[in-house]
């Protein structure tokens, strides 16, 4: 199936909730030190945030209460943004191998006006989602890893797990930022042009594969690209809507 372009614009996402989780200047220290793995110069902005949260949008058709999974939570902006649409009764797994980065969110959890009060219902995961183990299936799972900064095999290993823990009627998100592979091939090496362009057509036939919709995000940096994918329903089963 091909990808269906959708409005990049939402239209209802819980932005007031939004505030930076650390200063940018540590963020970049951490950024510059593991680069291979955090893959970003800035976290991502609110706008990136809310619609790459948007299946926990009361206007989406996930069940309730749900299992939300992200991936790469880095210093918390996404995990914000989810953890501002759970409910009570839901439950949110942030992974992330960063161990800076995993200190940052479990003081934020204590301290964190949007983190704190839903701090019951989220578990901080230490380590990569490649040897993580999991104890539960997810609804959601929402990826904010650098997938252009590895190997094609890895990425491949890791869409499969997120496919692996993600039920019927399941929602998955991602992104990638616009312009890498410009700039890869004006700067990088000819394998390492190549490696970023495998990736990329690993990510697209991953896509098609499974159905989906992709927008672009312009108010981050750099622009995003998010792709939206939802697996398919078992036979009879039905989804809450809320």
């Amino acid at each position: 199936m091909d990808l269906k372009h959708v409005n990049p614009q939402p239209t209802s996402a819980p932005s007031a909730t939004f505030a930076p989780a650390v200063p940018r200047p540590l963020f970049l220290r951490e950024a510059a030190r593991t680069f291979r793995t955090t893959g970003a110069v800035a976290p991502s902005s609110r706008h990136l945030a809310d619609r790459l949260a948007a299946p926990m949008w009361p206007s989406s058709m996930v069940r309730r209460p749900a299992a939300v999974l992200e991936v790469g939570a880095g210093t918390g902006p996404v995990t914000r943004a989810l953890a501002a649409l759970t409910g009570p009764a839901d439950r949110l797994d942030a992974v992330e191998i960063n161990p800076r980065f995993v200190e940052i969110l479990s003081g934020s959890l204590r301290t964190d006006p949007v983190l704190a009060p839903a701090a019951d219902r989220i578990r901080i995961l230490a380590g990569s989602i490649t040897e993580m183990p999991l104890d539960r299936d997810y609804d959601v799972i929402v990826s904010c890893l650098p997938f252009t900064n590895f190997e094609p095999a890895v990425v491949r290993s890791i869409l499969d797990r997120y496919l692996s823990v993600l039920v019927p009627g399941g929602h998955l998100t991602f992104f990638a930022y616009l312009g890498t592979h410009a700039l890869r091939s004006a700067f990088s090496s000819r394998a390492e042009a190549a490696r970023h362009r495998e990736v990329g057509a690993v990510v697209d036939a991953f896509a098609r594969q499974h159905g989906g919709r992709q927008s672009v995000v312009w108010r981050n940096l750099p622009p995003a690209r998010v792709w939206h994918l939802r697996t398919p329903e078992r036979p009879g089963r039905t989804v809450d809507a809320v």
